[in-house]
């Protein structure tokens, strides 16, 4: 990805200083000193998608030079600059182009701004220029994110520092660009403590098959965590890069897949990009942060700080109040802090007409009122120099209120005793009252999904061959090969009970994943027989008659019940009593087998019913 490289010290090593001048750079230099006078660049906007809300995030601001023109392309266009000792007055004209054309379009979201660290030391940058050009266009600076490269040295790790906080001051926020590539990598990410990182392209190409390259964006999602930042994968160009990078937790993501860099961007994404599958039901109020919602008093961060002071004074139980602009949540103030600094020598005189903005310094985590309680869990106990005994919820990136990690904990220890209550002893799967629940939620959603009724054939010869030990242990088999057979975001797997499983599955690759189910048990099973019985083909056992025989070794029987987008009108004893038909009948064939059928809703008329028997091969 092209970045803005910004130079202040023609003394400094660099790559730009050192290009060959001939005769056509004189050319050259007159056209840059030509784009600098008319003001002749041009910007572009990449989207920043969330892939869990399969939204765009916002937009990261590019430049190019005049269409045509040897300066079209970032590289010749700072190169130029560097020759000519321009470079602080062309990163002027970037960033006013960029601003200037994302306010003039309207784009909703974040705006990432690229810079290069050295300017960081350029006062002109730091003390207002960019503020101001924000001002005037209308923008909010909490929306813009200051992009640093990490593609050349940063020798003042102090001044770099400072910096930095200059820009926060001012309500930015800080992403580091192209970890990995750079020279001073998980040192700088220490130092700088961003609110982003950006993972460099190299080690996103090819990662559906280099395992390596797994390895390390599953560290640098972890680190991230426990940093408290967000991590963003940019240069994703494919759907099987994208496919494994969402499978490795990848939340934020950038590349050619989701759109080119455009003068216009999108401002929604395909949603066929991200999945064959249909978005996941909305998940029950009690699982999610919906469930913890408390009102939080709000305030603006240019109200006075004794504004501030006259809520808490209000309110004896209020522990913290949210900082929200135009309904965008900025942070929390705890009320400890607060008294700490009005109690201090001339705390009142210093700070009562001062603007709130100036007291955000307690990072708090922000969740949608989506999110389920075991992800708030997780990133609350993986954020490192948060607050984290209140976290701020949203609605689409509007602030609601607030949660607190007592009721999180409260809720969550809830739910573990009921799901403890009602799961299978021996699978620890959901038993039968949470099917029902699951499924009469996913019959009310309507979204269209396959309900699969899998039974164990010959199981019980096999349990009185071999002892229950074994026969657990088989259960057990069955009960992890659903698991991983499945999506975990959207998908649901229940143990009925005995050897009856459930499965509720999402999207049109049902009868894919259902074979490769049957495939893997049919490679297993077999290992839980003696040598001898497998040169056999089965065990010799006793029926329910009392009559001596052969058994074939174990195989799986799938029935499948097909409910289409918009069906609605069944019960989950209905849809249980259907799906134990086509059950019925694969187990009347002989081997791994699925056997299917769609439900024909009443209200939807007349569409595809029928058997359509599958057997593995």
């Amino acid at each position: 990805m092209n970045n803005l490289y910004i130079e202040t010290d023609r003394r400094l090593t660099d790559p730009l200083w050192e290009s060959p001048r001939d005769s056509g750079d004189h050319a050259v230099d007159d056209a840059f000193d030509e784009i600098l006078r008319s003001a002749r660049l041009n910007a572009v906007f990449q989207p920043v998608v969330c892939l869990g809300r399969r939204a765009i995030l916002g937009y990261e601001g590019l430049i190019r030079g005049p269409a045509g023109s040897p300066l079209f392309a970032p590289d010749a266009l700072f190169a130029a600059a560097a020759r000519r000792g321009r470079l602080v007055e062309l990163d002027f004209l970037c960033r006013e182009t960029v601003i200037r054309e994302f306010a003039r379009h309207g784009l909703a979201g974040l705006l990432f701004i690229n810079i290069h660290p050295l300017t960081l030391s350029e006062r002109r940058l730091i003390n207002g220029h960019t503020l101001a050009c924000l001002i005037q266009h209308g923008l909010d600076p909490a929306r813009v994110i200051i992009e640093i490269t990490e593609t050349h040295p940063i020798n003042d790790v102090g001044l770099f520092q400072d910096a930095l906080g200059h820009y926060r001051d001012q309500g930015f926020r800080v992403a580091l660009d192209d970890l990995g590539a750079g020279y001073s990598g998980l040192k700088l990410w220490s130092e700088s403590n961003p609110d982003y990182v950006k993972v460099d392209r190299h080690f996103i190409a090819g990662v559906d098959h280099d395992r390596t390259k797994q390895r390390f964006i599953s560290a640098i999602l972890e680190i991230a965590k426990s940093m408290g930042c967000e991590t963003i994968t940019e240069g994703i160009e494919n759907k099987q890069e994208y496919a494994v990078l969402r499978k490795l937790g990848v939340v934020l993501a950038q590349g050619y897949y989701f759109a080119r860099p455009a003068p216009v961007p999108p401002v929604e994404v395909d949603p066929g990009l991200f999945s064959d599958r249909p978005v996941r039901p909305r998940p029950h109020q009690s699982l999610t942060a919906g469930s913890l919602l408390k009102a939080c008093p709000s305030i603006g961060p240019d109200d006075s700080i004794g504004r501030l002071g006259e809520l808490f004074q209000s309110n004896a139980q209020l522990k913290s109040v949210a900082v929200v602009e135009q309904q965008n949540p900025l942070g929390l103030i705890v009320r400890d802090d607060f008294m700490s600094l009005m109690a201090s020598r001339y705390g009142r005189d210093l700070y009562h007409r001062k603007p709130v903005r100036q007291l955000i310094q307690r990072r708090a985590v922000s969740v949608d009122v989506l999110t389920s309680l075991e992800d708030i869990s997780q990133r609350l106990t993986s954020a490192l120099n948060h607050y984290a005994d209140e976290f701020i919820i949203t609605e689409q990136g509007h602030y609601l209120g607030k949660g607190t990690l007592m009721d999180l904990l409260g809720k969550i220890t809830e739910l573990q005793v009921k799901k403890a209550r009602y799961a299978n002893p021996l699978t620890l799967l959901p038993g039968n009252v949470v099917i029902q629940q699951t499924l009469a939620e996913a019959i009310e959603q309507a979204v269209g999904f396959a309900v699969a009724y899998l039974d164990l054939d010959n199981f019980k010869p096999y349990n009185d061959a071999y002892g229950y030990a074994h026969g657990d242990e088989i259960l057990r088999l069955v009960a992890r090969l659903l698991q991983e057979g499945v999506s975990p975001e959207a998908d649901f797997v229940g143990h009925i009970g005995g050897d009856d499983f459930i499965l509720l599955l999402y999207g049109g690759d049902w009868q894919e994943r259902c074979q490769r189910i049957l495939q893997i048990f049919r490679e297993l099973v077999s290992l839980h027989y003696t040598e001898e019985d497998r040169e056999r083909g089965g065990i010799t056992a006793a029926d329910r008659f009392g009559i001596t025989r052969q058994f074939p070794i174990m195989s799986l029987s799938i029935g499948v019940l097909l409910l289409p987008q918009g069906c609605s009108g069944l019960t989950p004893e209905r849809v249980a009593e259907l799906a134990s038909r086509a059950k019925s009948r694969a187990k009347r064939r002989q081997g791994n087998t699925i056997c299917a059928d769609t439900y024909e809703c009443p209200r939807l008329g007349r569409g595809y019913s029928g058997r359509m028997p599958f057997r593995e091969k």
